[in-house]
Formats: structure tokens, C-alpha cells, sequence
């Protein structure tokens, strides 16, 4: 685990600094375990669904705190969709830490 923490640490610096135009499926997920532990799943190959409960009271997020991540050809991840999931992030940061079974 402390690997993929290093690597999701890695792409997080990376991508704050230049949101790629597109990413590999395996580095999102990566990232995704680390900074959504529990609260994504991927249907199919067609898209990953992320919950966050802590999201939801945000009017972009409404109504459940759901980010809906496209997987183009059940390979890669288009860049918009990774600032999106950058900006949840620091969206959460602002917010704060909260006491929540889920993590987030």
C-alpha cells in the first residue's frame, strides 16, 4: 500500500502541475484508491463512478456527491476528467476533515 500511496502522490503533483491530455486507465485507479478509498466503482469498462457523500451539499456534485469518469476505450481517461477529479479533491480540502465511516 505504501507503494501505491507514493505513485498516487506522484500523479497527484503531476497532473496539479499539467493536467495531461489523456491518462491510463491503471494510473487513475491507482490514484483513485488512494484519494477515493471505497467510494468508486468502474461499470464495465465504460466509466468509473466516484460517491462521495461530502460532495453532495456542492450544486456540481448534487444530488448524491457522484464525479462520472468516461474510460475511452477501456483504456484511457481524457484530461478534463482528471481536473475534475483534482478539483473534488481540493474541493474536500476546503472543507476539511470530517468524522465519516466512509472516509470522506
Amino acid at each position: 500500500m505504501e507503494v501505491q500511496l507514493g505513485k498516487a502522490e506522484k500523479l497527484y503533483r503531476k497532473w496539479s502541475e499539467h493536467i495531461p491530455r489523456e491518462a491510463h486507465l491503471q494510473e487513475v485507479t491507482t490514484f483513485l484508491d488512494t484519494y477515493f478509498p471505497g467510494m468508486w466503482k468502474q461499470k464495465l469498462s465504460s466509466h468509473i463512478v466516484v460517491r462521495c457523500s461530502r460532495l453532495a451539499v456542492l450544486a456540481d456534485y448534487r444530488p448524491y456527491g457522484e464525479i462520472t469518469v468516461p474510460v475511452k476505450g477501456g483504456q484511457r481517461v481524457k484530461g478534463f476528467y482528471i481536473g475534475n477529479l483534482l478539483r473534488a479533491i481540493r474541493v474536500l480540502e476546503e472543507l476539511g476533515e470530517e468524522d465519516d465511516e466512509q472516509g470522506c
